[in-house]
């Protein structure tokens, strides 16, 4: 069990999403930047798979900026992400068009971190 934004959380979140086979077509990248409090990390979707890595995006296609409150709400599924952005909870900088485009692949990674989350010690 890791702790949530831990370092090791964002390894089992990384190892989960690599082996989950997520890609986009050839040519496209897609990239997530998450800033919760002090901890910023970034999804990375792209032809030859998928990853979480440490760390700030080099060239993020959206930004979400919240509290570990709202975050660790959010990933326990007591708040939706769009509540979170509705309600002001969540700040997005960035291409908001780029997450419609990729619903589908962050719906799937939603579903790929359902076994993260179930190991994960929200402490």
């Amino acid at each position: 069990m890791a702790v949530y934004l831990s370092p090791e959380w964002i390894t089992e979140a990384d190892a989960a999403l690599r082996s989950s086979g997520l890609r986009t077509p050839e040519g496209e990248r897609f990239t997530v930047e998450q800033r919760v409090g002090e901890v910023v990390y970034h999804l990375v979707f792209d032809h030859d798979g998928a990853g979480v890595r440490p760390g700030p995006a080099a060239d993020p296609s959206v930004v979400f900026h919240q509290s570990r409150a709202t975050a660790t709400a959010i990933a326990r599924g007591e708040l939706s992400a769009e509540e979170a952005v509705l309600n002001g909870e969540t700040e997005i900088q960035g291409d908001p068009m780029a997450l419609l485009a990729h619903h589908q692949i962050m719906a799937r990674a939603g579903d790929v971190f359902a076994e993260v989350r179930a190991r994960t010690t929200w402490g």
